[in-house]
């Protein structure tokens, strides 16, 4: 029996090299040149066969597709138009377990048509190298695709196109490498002239805009390729935003982007960075903080602009309930100088004299005289707001209101007063403020 099909496989190899398959013989030259796309590739698969080829990458976007006008069916239409093959498409080949075969298999499969989502029958083959999966091509099969003719060609191109897709990831990854390094001389004072940026630019390829921000994205978890990628699906799919540098360091993501309507100001960018957080918290878990600079025109305030979106992360740890709502540097006002009074206060031995007499009474008739005005100027003033706060009614509020003023001898409706007061409980009193709204910053 043996013997038998040794000798089919013989007939079937004499015959396929009789037909001129390049696969088995070399005698088929269409594919013993130079492609310079994956365009031409399909084109060339698709003359050899008589048939419609798409070749996607890893992650199903479509890197090539013929051009010869051949029957199709909804699936290859939607793909084309959408340059992506649908979730749908996708799911629904899964769930049938023809992905899994297809991923598995180092040769050529024939694939049933599959109507639920539209796709008709295919020959088909996982491109890889070695264990790693870099794409696939897919041929409509209506039904004149000879058996082991066109399994060779499919075979041969996927070769071809493994052997193309490693030099461009190559390429690119060697370009991203050479973004991320003048990201970071960007960030860190390196230029000291726009002329020298440009310079460097235009030798490196890299089309600056004529504005940009910079923001920092902070995560619970450290950054890692999975992160990377939905972020960058995440601003390619909004309209009007252009990221151009990005690096990532530990758990902070940096970014360089442009906006191509900075005049419609700094709403629209809010509204997605803020949406952009609570997606990929949705879809990934992932919990993200982030600081966004001014908008600049010169590339060498790129190190400024760093420090900006970085102060509002620094903010945002410091008082983590206070600047939960701070995102844009251009809304940051006197929280930008926080940190100096802070430090400034370290130096000195004497705490504020505002403090210390609603201090001394807490101390003594065990009253919570501090925390009533530090939550009242945090919460705008509110009455019943503060009142639901402290867990108290808002005539007892309103009392000991009446008492912190007979006490200082100050009305915390004086301006200059309730801003002077309210700075000494940020600065000096920072610990037992987060530990009062530890709870609330949601």
């Amino acid at each position: 029996m043996r013997n038998i099909m040794k000798s089919l496989y013989e007939y079937k190899i004499r015959l396929f090299s009789q037909v001129g398959v390049g696969t088995l013989t070399g005698t088929d030259s269409s594919f013993d040149r130079f492609f310079d796309s994956m365009e031409s590739l399909a084109d060339t698969i698709s003359e050899s066969l008589q048939s419609q080829v798409t070749i996607e990458d890893s992650n199903h976007h479509v890197i090539g597709y013929s051009s010869h006008q051949f029957e199709s069916d909804p699936a290859r239409i939607s793909t084309i138009i959408g340059k992506k093959v649908p979730n749908a498409v996708i799911i629904g080949l899964r769930k049938k377990g023809v992905m899994h075969d297809l991923e598995n298999s180092v040769h050529p499969i024939r694939i049933p048509a599959v109507l639920e989502v539209g796709l008709g029958p295919r020959l088909a083959i996982c491109i890889k190298h070695q264990k790693e999966i870099l794409g696939y091509i897919w041929v409509v099969d209506t039904g004149n695709l000879a058996e082991g003719h066109a399994e060779s060609i499919v075979e041969k191109a996927a070769g071809i196109a493994s052997r193309y897709l490693l030099k461009q990831r190559g390429w690119r990854m060697k370009q991203e490498k050479t973004q991320e390094d003048f990201f970071w001389k960007l960030l860190t004072s390196h230029y000291d002239t726009e002329l020298n940026i440009k310079q460097d630019a235009e030798a490196w390829s890299i089309l600056l805009p004529d504005s940009y921000y910079i923001s920092v994205f902070e995560s619970d978890k450290v950054i890692d390729e999975h992160f990377v990628l939905r972020f960058q699906q995440a601003m390619a799919a909004q309209t009007g935003l252009r990221l151009l540098f990005q690096t990532a360091e530990h758990n902070r993501l940096i970014i360089l982007f442009s906006s191509i309507f900075p005049a419609q100001g700094t709403d629209v960018l809010s509204s997605f960075m803020h949406k952009l957080m609570k997606d990929m918290h949705a879809s990934e878990g992932w919990l993200l903080v982030a600081g966004c600079s001014l908008h600049y025109e010169g590339y060498t305030s790129a190190a400024i602009a760093y420090r900006e979106a970085v102060s509002i992360l620094e903010l945002k740890k410091l008082l983590p309930y206070h600047a939960r709502d701070l995102l844009l540097y251009e809304d940051i006002g006197f929280w930008a100088y926080l940190p100096l009074i802070i430090e400034q206060k370290r130096s000195r031995t004497r705490k504020s004299p505002l403090l210390y007499p609603l201090k001394e009474h807490d101390r003594e008739h065990k009253s919570d005289f501090v925390q009533t005005v530090a939550v009242y100027l945090s919460l705008n003033s509110n009455l019943k707001e503060s009142a639901a706060f402290l867990h108290i009614h808002t005539n007892t509020l309103m009392y000991r209101l009446n008492r912190i003023a007979e006490i200082t001898g100050k009305s915390l409706k004086d301006t200059a007063y309730r801003t002077s007061i309210y700075l000494d409980i940020l600065t000096e009193e920072t610990g037992q403020l987060n530990l009062w709204f530890q709870g609330a910053r949601e």
